[in-house]
Formats: C-alpha cells, structure tokens, sequence
C-alpha cells in the first residue's frame, strides 16, 4: 500500500512537471503532509478517552443517567475516515420518588466522518452519518434515547477534536528553507510563502493534505553532460569523509532516539541493519575500487537511507510501537517526504542535504534536547551498544610500556612471555606476547599457535554468551579462524620501514579481523582495535555471532543446508546485510565471486582439520593415508 501511496504522488508530480509551461505565470507543486491511520487514531483516542484504562464519561446525571464509551477507533474504509466505539447509556427516571427505572443499553456507534483543515491548520471532523449497533452487532428496533444522548453529548465533542497541523507545517518549512540552495534562496522563500491546502484525498493509509505551493515559471537551465567519474584520490576521500560525518551522526542520533521512545526486537534488528548497511555503502569509495557518482552525495546517502527509514517508521506505526510521540515521527517523516518531492518537481531550485536541514530535522524528534544530533566522535557509545545488545566493552589489556610504533620484543623474550603463564597462570596474559609481532617465517609456527588459541577462545566464548543453537556450534569454530585468515592472514601488524604498526585497509578495516571503524564507529575502541589483537578478535567473533543468527541462520534454515550459515554470515560480513544471499546468486560480480569461493575453500579445509598455512594464507589438508 506504501508503494501504491508512494506511485501516486510520483504520477501526480510528473504530470505537473510535463504541464506546459506557458499555459500561466507559475508552475503549482503539490507536496503531501501524509496523516497516517495511526496516528489520527491515536489522537482522536486519546482527546476522548484520555484515561485509557477507563471509560470516557461523556454525560453522567447521577448513578442512573448517563452516557460513557469505550475502545474508540478511527479507521478508513471504502475511502472515507470511520470513528466507532462502545457506548454504554442508561436514561432513568423516578417513580413514587426513587430511582426504579431504567432504561439500559449497550452497544456500539459507527459515524461516518468528513476530514477538512479550517484557516487555522486545524484538522477537524464533520460526521456525515452514524449507526447505532446492538451487542450482538444488528441495528436495534429501540434506539431513540440513544439517538438523543449521542447527539447531545457525543456529536458536538467529535467535532470539537482538531489536530494541530500548524507546528509540522512550520517544522516542514523551516527545514526546507534550511535545504535551500543560497543563490535559489528568495525563489524558494517566495514559493513557501504561497503555500496553501488543496483538497484532501483519503486513501487506506490515511489522509493526504496537499500542500501546494507556487513557483514563478522560468526557463529549464541546459543539461550539461556528465563527465566520467574517477575513483577518489586520498585528498578526495578525506574531503569526502568529512561530508559523511554528519550525515553519520544524524543516522545514529534518530536511531537513539527510535530506540529510546519505542523498540522491539524486530524493530531493533530493522534499525540495525539501516545503520550498518549505509555505513557498508560507502567502503567502496573509501577503498578507492568504485567512482563517486556526481551531483551531491549526501543527498544520494539520504535517498537510499530514507526510504529504509521512513519504511522503519510507518511499520512501527502499524503495529502501535509509537505511542507517545506520534505527531513528532509524523512530522519528521513528512518532512523528509517534502524535501524529496519538491527536489524532483522543482530541481532548478537547488535543493541540498545540507548540515543545518539534518539538524533541524534530528530536532524534530527532540525538540527540547541539548545534545547536538550532528556531533561526530570516535568514542564508544554504551547507548548504541546496549540498544543493539552488545555484550559490555571487555576492561583493557595492560598498556606495554614501550612504544607502540617501534620493533617487537625480541623473539627471547616473546619465547619467555609465551611460557611464563604457564608456570604463573593469569598473572600475564598470553597476548602480551603477541604485541606489535610481524613474526619472520622461522617464527610462524609459534605465531601461528598462540594466534590460534585467541581465535578459538573468543569462539568459545560467544558460543556460551549467546546460547548458540547447537548445530551451529562448530561451524561458529570454524567460522572465526577461517574469517581472520581470509581477511588479514592472521596479521595484526605490519612492518612499515623500521616501525610497526597496526595493519590497515585503504577502505579503514583494521588488524587481524579488518574491523572497519567507519561501519563499527560507536561500537568498538578504535586504538583498542588497532594495538589488542584479543580486542579485535573479540569485536570480530561478536560481529560475526550477530551475523550468523541474523542472517546465516535464516538463511541456512529456508534453503535446508547448514552449509549456507558460514556462507551467508561471512557474505554479510564482508559486504553488509544487503549481501547475505550474495554467494548465491548468478549475478554477482566476478570479485565478489572470487571472495566467497577463497572464504568457502578455506572453511572447507578448517573444517577437514587442515592447518593453517601462514606463509602462503592458506589451509595445508593432510592427505596421507
């Protein structure tokens, strides 16, 4: 129905933007303030009932006449808006001067409403028709009390509720005068003034207010051709990462805000994987493998982004999760709808995503908040990892006194740090050895062991945090180890010169399991990524456990092969949650064919009981009889 909505505004605009335009002195565009069932529910509910858990006591004369209802709803049918509720009424009398008499119904009441707006941005209702229904759902033979009791005492309060449409109608204004491009300013200014209601249109999701506005007719500027895009530059891509940080906040900022105003599980998973596959859209272009297309890209970023967005919303609408602040997600949704509806009838005016319009958005959903949406850090946030279920942040690693861009500890005293927990227990960790190591070929059968218990250790470890169905257990065993040596070869760190350093992808994926900070940003320590090889193990196997009941799982279960979980689960991990039926599908590119099958050829040999083999990245399979 959304797509059907969403279809017929499209017609509607593209039949203005194909109108002659000599035919008058200015070109109308309609751009739609959706009112959806939901929330004109909620508010007509609330205005009559607002003890929910009671009631409403529209007369009462006494213990013996009175008239109270109960479950109101608002809905559509046929194309026009509906309100019924239960209706308890009694209308008694005296007799030889006590109250004996009593004439008693229940039952219910369907009035058959027509919505306007009056001059003041009020939605109102006037009732077009009602019907009385007895409890077994029939019309009564005996009503006329009723009649009489509705239409004193319910008519005139429904058509007293108003919907105040003038705050979102200015909240809508003002962000697209903060969109506006400056040169285009007074034009744009000029049409939002002239904004005025055309008629209402009632569909099943609800009620259209068109907005319509009036902009000057002038000249279509001359398209000029595009040139080929090259791939960023390392310029080019820091420039670009600083346009991304904004629009980086805000996503992260209206998700904390749906999950602190209402979430459920569903929900939680539909906002994660918003957040986490637009943060994957954009590797490509950091890694310098794919052009940036021309034109604005932030606006490109909120396109894609918005339409998963606003589909969140309306979804949680439909299924009551947004119960206080329904006018607001009402108004932030509309007003993003505004923005790209008047971008496609009137491109001329120069619409941009600009960082004003995103916090003045972000602020609709908070208006009296004093945190700034757009702030951008590199901190863990405690507040998005609890909201998706991210197990505490583990305390540090002891700091190594030396500095962590110089050699590694001399291949002795690494020897001496690997043994002395075996005499001393806990007291130093097995990881301190490991610090800042590139191991030379004589050494990768000692780096390659220690590397291997760290891998198998956070396995276990998120096998028994998570419960993990036990079908899967030792595939997730062999998921960690062959993801880790897929992705970075078992490495953590890498000789640069006369120094080491962390290991580092030109895209930001860092160390043994390539943690990208531009997807990970508020879930992970960024320097704990980079200098604690546990850590980044850690962080990796938590990322891979959540990919694989997500994704891996579901998608093992449809197709029934189990096989399919360390597939998919790697596919998403490698490319995001639009990837986790990737290795299945003929159209995949030929890169992208390439990664699934080394993945798949190198969990096939874990799984044989093959050993790494860190001089070549690869699984030696013994095949000695």
């Amino acid at each position: 129905m959304i797509v059907r909505s969403c279809l017929l505004v499209c017609s509607i605009l593209l039949c203005l933007l194909t109108t002659p335009s000599r035919l008058s002195a200015a070109t109308t565009i309609e751009v739609p303030l959706t009112l959806r069932t939901s929330l004109l529910h909620y508010s007509i509910a609330r205005y009559l009932n607002p003890q929910v858990d009671k009631p409403a006591v529209l007369y009462q004369e006494g213990p013996y006449r009175y008239l109270h209802s109960d479950q109101p709803r608002l809905y559509i049918r046929d194309s026009q808006p509906h309100f019924s509720t239960r209706i308890s009424a009694n209308l008694g009398f005296k007799l030889l001067g006590i109250w004996p008499v009593a004439l008693k119904w229940n039952g219910s009441i369907d009035m058959t409403l027509s919505p306007y707006v009056d001059e003041k941005w009020q939605l109102r209702y006037h009732i077009v028709d009602s019907i009385i229904y007895d409890n077994a759902g029939a019309r009564p033979m005996i009503s006329g009390f009723v009649w009489n009791l509705a239409k004193r005492f319910l008519h005139p309060r429904l058509e007293d509720f108003s919907l105040d449409l003038k705050p979102p109608q200015q909240e809508i204004l003002a962000f697209l005068r903060a969109c506006a491009s400056p040169a285009e300013m007074e034009q744009v200014d000029a049409a939002l003034n002239s904004i005025v209601i055309g008629t209402l249109r009632i569909d099943v999701n609800g009620i259209v207010v068109p907005l319509l506005l009036s902009l000057p007719d002038s000249p279509p500027a001359a398209e000029m051709p595009l040139a080929a895009q090259a791939p960023l530059d390392s310029t080019e891509i820091e420039g670009f990462q600083k346009v991304l940080e904004p629009w980086d906040a805000f996503l992260v900022f209206v998700i904390k805000s749906a999950g602190g105003d209402f979430v459920d599980a569903k929900m939680r998973e539909q906002l994660f994987d918003l957040l986490i596959s637009s943060r994957y859209q954009l590797l490509p272009i950091l890694a310098g493998e794919v052009s940036l297309e021309s034109g604005d890209p932030l606006r490109t970023l909120f396109v894609d982004a918005w339409r998963q967005m606003r589909s969140i919303i309306e979804e949680a609408e439909e299924r009551g999760l947004i119960q206080q602040q329904p006018l607001r997600y009402m108004t932030f949704v509309n007003a993003g709808e505004a923005l790209l509806a008047l971008d496609a009838a009137a491109p001329r005016l120069g619409m941009q995503i600009t960082t004003d319009g995103l916090r003045r958005l972000a602020r609709t959903l908070q208006p009296g908040g004093n945190v700034d949406p757009l702030n951008f850090d590199w901190q863990v946030d405690p507040v998005l990892r609890e909201l998706f279920q991210f197990a505490p942040e583990p305390a540090p690693e002891p700091v190594p006194d030396a500095d962590p861009s110089q050699s590694p500890l001399p291949l002795s005293q690494r020897l001496w740090n690997f043994l002395l927990p075996m005499v001393y227990a806990e007291e130093v960790p097995l990881s301190r050895s490991l610090d800042r190591w590139v191991p030379r070929s004589e050494e990768l059968e000692e780096y390659r062991q220690q590397i291997g218990m760290l891998l198998q250790s956070a396995a276990d470890e998120e096998i028994k945090r998570n419960n993990l169905d036990p079908l899967y257990t030792e595939i997730f065993q062999h998921l960690v180890p062959s993801t880790a040596l897929i992705e970075s070869c078992w490495r953590q760190f890498v000789a640069d010169g006369d120094q080491v350093t962390y290991l580092r992808s030109t895209a930001g994926s860092i160390g043994i399991m390539q943690i990208n900070q531009h997807v990970w940003r508020g879930f992970y320590n960024l320097e704990r990524l980079r200098w604690e090889i546990p850590y980044n193990i850690r962080a990796g196997s938590q990322i891979l456990m959540h990919y694989l009941q997500q994704h891996g799982m579901a998608v093992a279960a449809k197709n029934g092969d189990p096989g399919y979980a360390p597939r998919s689960t790697y596919s998403v991990y490698n490319a995001g949650p639009r990837a986790a039926r990737r290795f299945m599908k003929p159209g995949s590119t030929s890169r992208e064919k390439r990664v699934d099958e080394r993945f798949w050829s190198i969990y096939q040999g874990i799984e044989a009981g093959g050993t790494v083999d860190l001089s070549v990245c690869d699984i030696a399979v013994d095949e000695s009889p």
